[in-house]
């Protein structure tokens, strides 16, 4: 219970000095450059780094073998899953970090290019080691996929100077109903038991969404459609227990391949309604920034879904 009021007190400590901190307008962007911001901001970005790579490395690729530098094409694994995430990533790092220079007091064309060689430095580090990782490699479609989604920022911010095309992402935890021993092991060891990373790992509950608004994309003048409610297209897979297929080879070294039949490999497509958050009129910069946050989570919303084998299924509250 000690602790508890503990960390409760520390949060709204945070929130009241953040709130403080809004009042003196510390989250608006600055209109010219400023020196302390940059140097916060460049503090910021080198901690983060290095506590990236390194977190990386020792909770991920320093428990796998290490061999000499070599590539590995993956394009097709995961049902293109895997691409799209690095697309979202590289986008979402790309309007982060642009957004901060802007917050530093940058010019547009600087601000470009520190958001363009920070998300590929973030981006490329993991490539580099992947391929020194016997389980994986150096991939030039992840590389690809990367510059996709620094791309698809860069398109939208030269044509309206905003971005009216959101990339968003969504995730839930999976039930794996099934009796075969195999299929449970199987997922305990590539999605992990725990809530988090099962979250962030399993390809099966996770989709991917691209929000717009479909009135204001073409206007900008006040209709009987919010400025903030989006339409949203979503992607998703399910019934992956494997890169290419549903076989792989277990401890003993026997192989194990699932039948097609009882646990079938399928592609998914959503539609449904999104709160763009950044649209919702408030004047206070540190809500702002908060938004700006959330806003690359979809809102939970009734979603109607087709997948590959022409099921069609409506979701009264989909994530």
């Amino acid at each position: 219970m000690l602790i508890r009021k503990c960390v409760l007190f520390l949060v709204l400590t945070v929130v009241v000095t953040c709130y403080n901190y809004s009042q003196s307008h510390f989250f608006k962007p600055s209109d010219s450059f400023n020196k302390k911001r940059f140097y916060l901001a460049s503090g910021f970005s080198a901690v983060s780094y290095s506590a990236f790579a390194s977190g990386l490395y020792f909770a991920w690729y320093n428990k796998n073998k290490q061999i000499g530098f070599h590539t590995f094409d993956d394009k097709a694994e995961w049902k293109y899953m895997d691409k799209i995430g690095h697309s979202y990533t590289s986008y979402l790092q790309t309007s982060l970090v642009y957004n901060g220079a802007q917050w530093v007091g940058m010019k547009d064309r600087n601000s470009l290019y520190w958001a363009l060689g920070l998300s590929n430095l973030f981006q490329t580090t993991i490539e580099v080691m992947d391929g020194f990782s016997d389980r994986w490699g150096f991939s030039w479609t992840d590389i690809g996929a990367n510059l996709g989604g620094n791309a698809f920022f860069l398109s939208q911010h030269f044509l309206w100077k905003e971005q009216k095309f959101l990339l968003k992402f969504s995730s839930h935890k999976i039930s794996y109903s099934s009796n075969d021993p195999e299929i449970i092991t199987r997922v305990s060891e590539l999605y992990s038991e725990r809530l988090a990373e099962r979250l962030l790992k399993d390809y099966n509950g996770q989709t991917y969404w691209l929000s717009f608004n479909p009135v204001h994309l073409f206007t900008k003048e006040k209709t009987f459609w919010p400025e903030y409610l989006n339409v949203a297209f979503g992607y998703g897979v399910d019934g992956l227990l494997g890169a290419r297929a549903n076989s792989w080879t277990n401890d003993e070294g026997k192989e194990i391949r699932i039948d097609p039949s009882v646990f079938p490999r399928r592609n998914q497509y959503y539609l449904s309604l999104d709160i763009n958050l950044s649209k919702i009129p408030v004047k206070n910069h540190f809500l702002k920034s908060i938004f700006s946050v959330i806003n690359i989570i979809k809102i939970p919303a009734p979603t109607l879904e087709l997948n590959s084998m022409n099921n069609l299924k409506f979701h009264f509250f989909y994530f």
